[in-house]
């Protein structure tokens, strides 16, 4: 299993991305942790956005979902992957995709002009195969799971954890499972009673010190460039492009 960054930064930190990574196995198949703004173009800098035969989406702020658009008409139109050849979208639940669709992309993907020049309205599965639910199997790929946890405050909202142990908190103020391999865990740089992202110093306070040494931290905002984070006992910040290996 490899793990790629697409990018690292919080959803108003574009310097170092939206918080994005690819998956990929010993199968051909290369699955997208999330979708921001900044990530189909970024991909497409480097030709390989269409090698994405599968995509996982935690929550629907835009950060996450901003590129999906550009994906889907990318595809749509440009790879001309339709019907069976649409790449597969996995969605935690029938809810998360009406939300989805209804209130953040029907506005500009639920129009469609066939090749004939006749108008129709679109769906989220004309540009997608949709599969709805939790437990996430892709050949080649240790099988995911999808748990819920809390960003925003009655937001559906998920983050990951694969059967060998890696983990990713998606956008939470919770602490990371302590039992994992390793821990790719959201962070912010500042505390304050409302807070919908982990707190860096509620981190190093908190996590014991051999958890804090397998927890790399994403969704960079300002003043990641201030810290210490190695000599605060954390793995590491990452950053774009940088690649795991298991």
């Amino acid at each position: 299993m490899k793990i790629e960054w697409i990018g690292t930064g919080s959803g108003l930190n574009p310097k170092l991305g939206n918080t994005s990574f690819m998956v990929s196995g010993t199968e051909k198949r290369n699955l997208l942790v999330d979708v921001g703004y900044t990530v189909p173009f970024k991909l497409m800098e480097s030709d390989r956005l269409k090698d994405v035969s599968d995509i996982v989406i935690t929550h629907t702020h835009a950060d996450h979902i901003g590129g999906i658009e550009a994906v889907a008409f990318m595809n749509y139109f440009c790879y001309k992957l339709r019907g069976k050849y649409r790449i597969n979208l996995y969605l935690a639940s029938n809810e998360f995709a009406h939300n989805l669709w209804e209130h953040s992309l029907s506005g500009g993907l639920g129009k469609l002009q066939s090749e004939n020049n006749k108008p129709f309205n679109a769906t989220l599965d004309d540009y997608f195969e949709v599969k709805i639910g939790k437990e996430i199997e892709i050949p080649g790929i240790p099988k995911l799971f999808l748990f819920p946890t809390l960003h925003v405050l009655g937001m559906e909202n998920y983050g990951l954890r694969f059967d060998n142990g890696v983990f990713y908190s998606g956008d939470s103020v919770e602490l990371p499972s302590y039992d994992s391999r390793i821990i790719f865990q959201d962070c912010q740089f500042f505390e304050t009673n409302s807070d919908v992202h982990m707190p860096y110093d509620k981190l190093k306070r908190e996590l014991p010190k051999e958890v804090k040494e397998k927890t790399y931290l994403v969704h960079l905002g300002n003043g990641w460039d201030k810290k210490d984070v190695k000599k605060d006992g954390f793995a590491g910040f990452v950053m774009p492009g940088q690649i795991f290996e298991f």
